[in-house]
């Protein structure tokens, strides 16, 4: 079923529209989808620093500790800025995701290591969320894995407005749009080449390009979906679903129906007319 999901979303990226949802202001656990701040901060760091991806990283003990470590990382291994946020992204990886936050959160704040440069760097995603205007998100780490008592919360239209800002950066898109794609890890003195798989089964389909799994067993399976219609002038959407048991086909389902929305709204010639804003209309 269609509804099947706790909470959805579809929302028209240029007027920021909502066209359908369901319950979308309900607090609940977003899992990895966290992993779209995480990557919004990061570029938006480098820009700051005027400095380049390709910068390399280094993973930490506490890094591999836990969570999911797809490309079975090691600690002392070397990566590209790029790469580990291209893992954290398409393999849904956390030890990426939480290397990612420990470099930069070590930067912003000199001398800090480990832990603690990962909560400086969350800490940052926070202000981040604040700035954006979503309301009712707080992340609590890098990657969205649930730990200890204190749990990240989100809800499906905070999601979407955090995937429509992320669409704003020239890059983003290029760390979720591919099936798959091939890294390099240094280890020691050997370079090796890692392949990275999308966990988003409908990136190449239906127009859809991005742009985020996630799955615990607080959240549900959850996804972030966004798509451009059959040309370039013709709009993109942005779905959520929130544990949903069949995000896939749900997301499917819910943009054909919000194609259908957003032709039928602009048949009427103003797509805005009675409807809820997500954000200010460009």
């Amino acid at each position: 079923m269609m509804d099947a999901a706790e909470s959805s979303i579809v929302v028209d990226v240029e007027s920021g529209v909502i066209l359908l949802s369901k319950d979308p202001d309900s607090k609940r656990q977003v899992a990895s989808l966290t992993k779209v701040a995480t990557a919004l901060v990061a570029l938006e760091w480098l820009d700051k620093n005027e400095m380049s991806w390709e910068v390399e990283i280094t993973v930490s003990p506490e890094a591999v500790s836990g969570g999911v470590n797809p490309l079975a990382m090691r600690a002392g291994d070397r990566l590209s800025l790029e790469s580990a946020l291209l893992a954290a992204m398409m393999a849904s990886d956390n030890t990426s995701a939480y290397a990612v936050a420990e470099f930069i959160g070590g930067k912003m704040q000199g001398g800090v290591t480990g832990s603690e440069a990962v909560k400086i760097f969350v800490q940052a995603i926070n202000r981040e969320v604040e700035a954006l205007g979503l309301k009712d998100t707080r992340f609590v780490n890098p990657h969205g894995l649930d730990e200890g008592n204190e749990l990240g919360i989100s809800t499906a239209a905070d999601m979407a407005l955090l995937a429509i800002c992320a669409l704003e950066h020239p890059k983003f898109l290029s760390l979720c749009s591919m099936k798959m794609v091939e890294i390099e890890i240094e280890r020691g003195r050997d370079s090796l080449v890692k392949t990275v798989r999308n966990t988003n089964d409908l990136i190449g389909s239906r127009g859809i390009d991005g742009m985020k799994t996630g799955t615990t067993g607080r959240s549900g399976p959850c996804l972030i979906a966004t798509a451009v219609a059959g040309n370039e002038d013709a709009g993109r959407l942005v779905t959520v679903v929130l544990n949903a048991e069949d995000r896939f086909r749900e997301t499917v389902l819910l943009l054909s129906r919000g194609w259908e929305e957003r032709r039928r709204l602009e048949s009427q010639g103003s797509p805005v007319t009675n409807r809820r804003l997500l954000s200010p209309a460009k």
